[in-house]
């Protein structure tokens, strides 16, 4: 494969890649707002509105300058085409994987606050 071919195979998946974070990455905040409201005070927010902003895109970025960093390291390891192509591919489904459960990573602090703050909050009401 060329250059401009490899760099293709990425920038096709990349649009899926931001689609899968985005919907999980919903979900997961979501569910982790869902399970924060439901043990703290009416009216407090689980995660002030700005920061929950300004960390999604952040972290939307990061996870598109790590995606990059992919092809880059295909294009480096290029001595040995085949070889490069199917360490690729391999990045291409870790790192998938890997962001993936990553993102997910609100919902789990969502449910760790609940299960150590649903006794505090219940039994003060």
């Amino acid at each position: 494969m060329s250059t401009n071919q490899v760099i293709r195979w990425w920038e096709l998946r990349r649009i899926p890649y931001n689609a899968a974070l985005l919907v999980i990455g919903g979900a997961s905040i979501f569910g982790m707002e869902w399970l924060v409201s439901s043990v703290i005070p009416l009216g407090e927010d689980a995660v002030e509105p700005l920061a929950l902003i300004a960390g999604v895109l952040l972290y939307g970025f990061i996870a598109n300058l790590f995606y990059t960093l992919g092809w880059v390291v295909e294009l480096f390891g290029r001595s040995n085409p085949e070889l490069a192509r199917k360490r690729g591919q391999w990045l291409f489904r870790a790192g998938m994987i890997f962001a993936c459960l990553l993102t997910t990573l609100p919902f789990w602090f969502g449910l760790a606050y609940w299960f150590l703050n649903r006794a505090h909050y219940h039994s003060a009401a």
